[in-house]
């Protein structure tokens, strides 16, 4: 029985088929099918930073108006 080694699994073009099968199956069909859900989750994210933003500038104008600053409170 051989050792497997590093440098022989460098030199074996059958070791270099599984690594880019591996590859192809891990990096592009689970990329493909998670991409779409992960984009979905990140644009919910955005959307609620911007509307936080809004509702910050919202409070700042109704306090101003109301002449309240954090001491007052």
């Amino acid at each position: 029985m051989e050792t497997e080694t590093f440098f022989t699994l460098l030199k074996d073009p059958a070791h270099w088929e599984f690594e880019l099968f591996l590859i192809f199956v891990f990096d592009v069909v689970l990329g493909t099918l998670l991409l779409p859900w992960f984009r979905k989750a990140t644009n919910h994210h955005e959307k609620d930073d911007k509307n936080v933003e809004e509702l910050q500038k919202k409070v700042k104008v109704l306090e101003d108006l109301l002449g309240l600053t954090k001491e007052n409170k």
